[in-house]
């Protein structure tokens, strides 16, 4: 990579980043004039009190609201057109995605149907960057830090067939509040899978091959967040701090998709939790070292770079700094407890020429640092059978 390589910059909208600011929500809102609002976002958070705070928030400064409690862990279409029609049976001017990934992707998915006016799979391979009516203003207000929806282009949603992504840059939330309190109450083996994709998604931008060189200090900057603050995150759930640590890391972690994209960590995941119902952060865990194994033939330079930025070896010898990255990563892994190998989660020999096949399809595999064709895809997937 070179500096004068041609590369594009897409900054996210605005940020409020802090403890309590979810609660200057309603005043914000206002303030911008919008008195009527749709949140996006689950029965569990809705029963654990932190709907109630934000409807909170919002009833102080006189916004009339309703809220879409339906979203499911792995969002599929039809919470995305349920939304929908609720957004369209009501007379709100602002949308507001309160959760995780689900129910940001979820809201994602009721954009691109309002702005297209198709079903939210007619945008999967095409972007949605333009419109022909007017955009609403659309809030994220993440309670889990890792999956980076909150400031990226992209949303991962599951139709009857199989997961798929749609993105683009009126996908992307135009004001996001990140509040560290709301992921308080998250419980330890959640804290650990969330984190966990932030730090996938950070080193598998940092190594594909997509040129950004703003986005890669993005990555090692969220990189190095997750490796100070995750397992305090884990084992000190009320740790304020650590909390905020993650919750920056997921944030960074998500400009970065923005900007490049991920790597197969990602690519040859996705089609798994197509075949079976897995949690996220595992997934990415069980799959993460043979993709570093398989990248290591090329790109050990790279990994080594990383490693040397990142204070984890001061080693000449790139092996030996390559090596520390991946035992440090391989201990972040170890934090979600994953399975070791996919036939754990129902992943059977059978399986692999679909599973083969989607990885494919996706953007992220065919960003992989080093190329990945199918033969090669089908041998990592049986070598972790």
């Amino acid at each position: 990579m070179s500096l004068a390589d041609k590369f594009t910059l897409n900054w996210p909208g605005n940020a409020l980043f802090g403890a309590g600011r979810c609660d200057e929500l309603g005043a914000v809102l206002a303030a911008r004039g919008q008195l009527s609002a749709l949140i996006v976002t689950d029965q569990g958070l809705a029963e654990a009190g932190v709907l109630g705070r934000i409807e909170a928030a919002l009833d102080g400064a006189g916004v009339r609201h309703s809220a879409y409690r339906g979203v499911l862990p792995n969002p599929t279409t039809a919470n995305v057109t349920q939304a929908r029609e609720m957004w369209q049976a009501g007379s709100f001017d602002a949308l507001i995605a309160l959760g995780g990934g689900s129910s940001i992707d979820t809201a994602k998915g009721v954009m691109a149907e309002l702005l297209t006016g198709e079903d939210a799979f007619a945008s999967f391979g095409r972007d949605v960057d333009s419109a022909k009516t007017a955009v609403p203003p659309f809030y994220a207000l993440p309670t889990t830090s890792g999956t980076g929806s909150e400031c990226s282009l992209g949303a991962v949603l599951k139709s009857p067939e199989r997961k798929f992504v749609i993105r683009g840059r009126l996908l992307q939330p135009a004001t996001v509040i990140m509040d560290p309190e709301l992921t308080l109450s998250l419980p330890a083996g959640m804290t650990a899978c969330t984190g966990f994709d932030a730090f996938a998604h950070a080193i598998g931008a940092y190594t594909n091959k997509v040129v950004n060189p703003i986005a890669d200090e993005m990555a090692l900057a969220s990189m190095r967040l997750i490796f100070e603050h995750l397992e305090t995150a884990v084992t000190e759930p009320q740790n304020l701090e650590a909390r905020a640590g993650v919750m920056m890391s997921s944030y960074l972690a998500g400009f970065c998709i923005g900007q490049q994209g991920v790597d197969a960590i990602h690519g040859l995941c996705t089609p798994v939790e197509s075949v079976v119902s897995t949690i996220h952060g595992q997934g990415l865990a069980t799959i993460l070292p043979h993709i570093l194994r398989f990248n290591a033939v090329t790109m050990t330079a790279k990994y080594a770079q990383a490693a040397r930025r990142l204070g984890l070896s001061d080693a000449p010898e790139d092996e030996v700094a390559r090596d520390a990255l991946f035992e440090a990563a391989l201990k972040l892994s170890a934090l979600t407890r994953a399975p070791e190998k996919l036939t754990d989660y129902g992943i059977t020999a059978g399986d692999i020429p679909r599973l083969t096949e989607m990885a494919l399809l996706s953007q992220a595999t065919e960003r992989n640092g080093r190329p990945m064709g199918a033969t090669d895809i089908t041998k990592l997937y049986e070598a972790m059978i």
